[in-house]
């Protein structure tokens, strides 16, 4: 799986190595969580082999997580992408290292990640949460074609935090 500059591969429990130096990063934990709440190296790899298996206790829900790489021989993983359907609904995130903030590659990947979701996921209304301070991934939803909703709007999204803003995709 591939788009102009990026490689896309299902994520396993090997990613965890290349991805865990990316989630220490102070810069990106000041969006998703507190440095007293990270996982160790082998927490991460029992997460990246549990989503590489699937849900085990909801029958209506789909998960779809890939490793992000740029096509450049050994290159290691820049970020994820990550998705969890519900039926008519599901929720889309995206982690990037710093390093490849600002060079479009977050943009590109989500096209290609909305274009593969689209055939694996048709029919599909996809939400995003934000940390209210996250100008950056609010510019890139904006981008994307998503609009701000109130959450009390959304369906019941599991990934949202009290005071995160809500972003839902348009369909046309």
């Amino acid at each position: 799986m591939q788009s102009r500059n990026l490689w896309f591969e299902p994520l396993t429990a090997a990613h965890a190595d290349e991805l865990f130096s990316i989630l220490v990063t102070p810069s990106v934990l000041a969006f998703i969580d507190s440095p007293a709440s990270l996982p160790s190296r082998a927490d991460l790899r029992e997460e990246y082999a549990n989503r590489a298996r699937g849900p085990v206790d909801l029958a209506n829900e789909r998960r779809f997580n890939v490793a992000v790489r740029l096509k450049t021989l050994l290159a290691p993983a820049i970020g994820r992408l990550e998705a969890t359907g519900y039926g008519e609904w599901g929720e889309v995130a995206y982690l990037f290292g710093e390093a490849w903030w600002g060079k479009g590659l977050a943009f590109e990947a989500m096209l290609w990640w909305h274009g593969y979701l689209a055939t694996t996921a048709p029919q599909t209304v996809w939400w995003a949460m934000v940390h209210p301070a996250n100008d950056r991934s609010i510019r890139l939803l904006h981008r994307l074609g998503y609009e701000e909703m109130e959450f009390s709007q959304s369906p019941n999204l599991r990934s949202y935090d009290v005071g995160d803003r809500c972003f839902v995709r348009s369909t046309t």
